[in-house]
């Protein structure tokens, strides 16, 4: 039985790169619409997405990597450096944004090299927190990010006011507020009036 070689290249992109990787993203992206309705695309989201790689892939703080066979881009990896919320010790935080690999060439170790590569990136940027978002509904990639050493941190929870059920109005009672009776002093009284008219 002949074993298929791979020959598959990690390399930093260039502007040359980013129409090809702007298609690879549209498949990202539909697989996610494919999940769920949440990931629903608006008409013109890859022309959106490519005019936003382009102005982030312009910026020093942006990463992108790709993987390459025969001419071919087969993967990519959009990694950036984000300041963290300033109420934290840890100033600056890394992020990977987006990440594909091509269906055909899963699970032959194209993720693992791209973020070798990544990982590199955010030690030099003296980054030592890597963070990234995963659908709950695509157990696969779970899978791809636990091997590579990351862990559940914090639940994004979700609320459809729309689809809520109609909730009855709370009752509002009637709060009866009694005065209290004050006797007045004659006496006093008296005295108050006698003591203006003397001055």
């Amino acid at each position: 039985m002949q074993v298929e070689k791979i020959l598959i290249k990690v390399r930093n992109a260039t502007e040359d790169d980013l129409d090809e990787v702007a298609n690879l993203w549209e498949k990202l992206a539909s697989h996610h619409a494919d999940l769920s309705d949440d990931f629903a695309l608006a008409w013109d989201s890859k022309r959106r997405w490519t005019k936003y790689l382009r102005e982030k892939f312009a910026e020093i703080s942006t990463k992108l990597i790709v993987a390459e066979e025969e001419d071919e881009i087969v993967g990519f990896m959009l990694c950036m450096l984000s300041p963290n919320v300033p109420i934290y010790k840890e100033r600056k935080l890394g992020i990977i944004s987006d990440a594909y690999v091509q269906e055909e060439r899963r699970k032959k170790g194209v993720a693992n090299k791209m973020f070798d590569v990544a990982l590199k990136w955010f030690r030099k940027n003296r980054v030592k927190t890597v963070e990234l978002r995963v659908a709950m509904m695509n157990p696969e990639a779970q899978a791809v990010w636990k091997a590579l050493g990351f862990a559940p941190f914090i639940i994004y929870e979700r609320l459809y006011p729309d689809k809520l059920p109609q909730r009855p109005a709370p009752r509002v009672r009637k709060r009866v507020v009694r005065k209290k009776k004050v006797a007045k002093k004659k006496g006093l009284t008296q005295r108050i009036r006698f003591s203006r008219g003397s001055a």
